[in-house]
C-alpha cells in the first residue's frame, strides 16, 4: 500500500503543478476621439419652392465610429449638413444660423442655428419628420439661403444609433 501512495502522490504533486496561471486581462481600447466636423460649405439661395426645385446633387456618407450622418455634395470639399450623435441628442452642424425653417411632408417647424450648429434632443419629433419625410426635406434661412437634401437611410441610422 506504501508504494502505491509513494507512486500516487508525485504524480499529484506533478498535476497539481500544471494548473494554470490566471494572467489580468489587457485594458478596453480607448474610444477614438470625435472629430470635429469640417467646415460647411455656402448656401445657394433657391429659386423655386421646396418641394418643386432638385435636390441638391452629392450623398450622404455614414461614419459608425463617430455615429454620424455627412451629406458631402459631389465636387464639393466641405459638407452640407452633418448629423451627429452628441449626448443624448443629435447635434446638427451647417453654415446655417438664425431661426431655420425645416419643411418636410409632415410640415413647416423651426430649428435654431447658433455658430453653423442646433443640438435637437435624441426623442425629438423634428427627427422622425426628417427621417420620414418623402424623397426630401430642406433647411431655408431668413435670409435665402436652403438646402434641400434627399431622404436616406443613413439619417435613420443616426437617429437610432443615439436613441
Amino acid at each position: 500500500m506504501w508504494t502505491q501512495i509513494g507512486l500516487v502522490l508525485p504524480v499529484m504533486l506533478a498535476v497539481a503543478g500544471c494548473a494554470a496561471v490566471p494572467t489580468a486581462a489587457p485594458p478596453p481600447p480607448r474610444p477614438a476621439p470625435i472629430a470635429a466636423a469640417p467646415t460647411p460649405a455656402p448656401l445657394r439661395t433657391p429659386t423655386r419652392g421646396w418641394e418643386d426645385r432638385a435636390v441638391d446633387a452629392g450623398a450622404w456618407r455614414y461614419d459608425a465610429g463617430g455615429r454620424a450622418a455627412t451629406f458631402v455634395p459631389t465636387g464639393g470639399a466641405g459638407p452640407l449638413l452633418t448629423m451627429a450623435c452628441s449626448g443624448g441628442g443629435i447635434r446638427l452642424t451647417s453654415a446655417l444660423a438664425g431661426n431655420v425653417s425645416l419643411r418636410t411632408s409632415a410640415g413647416t417647424d423651426q430649428i435654431r442655428f447658433d455658430g453653423g450648429n442646433a443640438t435637437l434632443p435624441n426623442r425629438d419629433p423634428r427627427l422622425d419628420r426628417i427621417a420620414f419625410s418623402r424623397g426630401r426635406f430642406a433647411l431655408e434661412t431668413p435670409s435665402g439661403g436652403a438646402l434641400t437634401l434627399p431622404v436616406q437611410s443613413e439619417i435613420g441610422r443616426v437617429i437610432e444609433d443615439c436613441r
